[in-house]
């Protein structure tokens, strides 16, 4: 691998030299500058772009710390965080925090150490505090310190159109589940007006925790199975896309119909409530504009401006209004609604 003293020779220069170029300092006469370009792409020569960016006490790094990029939420949102901060020239270093508060604490050691521009924080376990962490920090639907901008979907209007859904729908007993309940988070504001709406009503409404362990479909699966032989009285359901998804195929494999004798409708709006036809019925959050909103907002807390507003809320919208917009049929059938599933024996 070719170094900055290869590409000094091959131009005639001083390594010095060679730097100043790289980094654009001073002047330098077209003649040097060609040469300098000329042995560099003979050589295939590759800057260290962490050493240079040190030595220009900025790193055009960004951390992102999430609990898992598995989940489509956190998956879509990472994908489209990195979008953006690829095009203001930043690169992204993704730490996936698997709920867990050794690895978030060793992600935020590493961040810090190595001098990361900033930091996006999407996870928080309890036991942190984000007040006294040395670097420009924006949290992604999360509540970490009142010094710390916070970007969310508007989830109290994302509570109503959930239950505007099921009311319509006639529903008499449902169950909402919840994740992360001990994360202070501002995704518990849905699931608060969701449960009031109900019981506002005369519609029996109760949680059901998830745990914090069960990443993968097949455990989301295998708690829809559990659920529906406890529960199988509950007519509606309320709950994220992938575990109103779990639950869809669980609830046909016994015959169950839906949504005649389950109603469904998720949360999130990823690329994942489509994989249902008709599609699932869902709440869907802004990707694009809260990934926008979050890197402009820590780049001007690396610029040392401190947002004057805490919280950032963008709107939400059901999915059977976009669809109904975009000239889709989204109204239900028993006979084709939801994932292929064997019933079972």
């Amino acid at each position: 691998m070719a170094t900055l003293t290869d590409v000094a020779r091959v131009a005639g220069v001083s390594k010095n030299t060679v730097s100043r170029y790289l980094n654009e300092r001073g002047y330098m006469s077209k003649e040097t500058k060609a040469a300098i370009q000329k042995a560099i792409d003979l050589l295939h020569y590759q800057p260290n772009q962490i050493a240079r960016s040190l030595s220009m006490k900025k790193t055009n790094f960004i951390g992102l710390v999430i609990p898992d990029v598995i989940q489509p939420f956190f998956a879509t949102m990472a994908s489209h965080i990195e979008d953006e901060l690829d095009r203001r020239g930043y690169k992204l270093i993704l730490c996936n925090t698997m709920h867990s508060s050794s690895k978030e604490r060793k992600y935020l050691d590493m961040l810090s150490a190595n001098k990361v521009d900033g930091i996006i924080v999407g996870s928080h376990s309890v036991d942190i505090d984000y007040s006294g962490i040395d670097a420009p920090i924006v949290a992604l639907d999360r509540w970490l310190a009142d010094d710390i901008p916070v970007v969310y979907a508007d989830h109290i209007q994302g509570g109503h159109i959930a239950a505007r859904a099921f009311l319509e729908h006639g529903c008499r007993r449902v169950a909402q589940f919840v994740a992360y309940s001990k994360v202070s988070s501002p995704s518990a504001q849905r699931h608060k007006v969701f449960a009031e709406e109900m019981r506002d009503n005369g519609v029996e409404c109760f949680t059901y925790e998830l745990r914090l362990n069960q990443f993968e479909f097949t455990s989301y699966l295998q708690t829809a199975d559990i659920f529906l032989r406890q529960y199988p009285d509950v007519d509606g359901v309320f709950a994220s896309d992938l575990v109103a998804l779990a639950l869809q195929r669980e609830a046909l494999s016994r015959g169950r119909r839906v949504p005649d004798d389950l109603f469904l409708f998720g949360y999130d709006g990823s690329f994942v409530y489509k994989i249902a036809y008709p599609p699932l019925p869902t709440v869907i959050q802004p990707y694009d504009e809260m990934a926008s909103a979050i890197v402009e907002l820590l780049e001007e807390r690396v610029a040392g401006h401190i947002p004057q507003a805490k919280s950032h809320v963008f709107p939400v919208v059901s999915s059977t209004e976009v669809d109904a917009k975009q000239g889709k049929s989204t109204s239900p059938s028993t006979a084709n609604f939801g994932l292929l599933a064997t019933p079972h024996s």
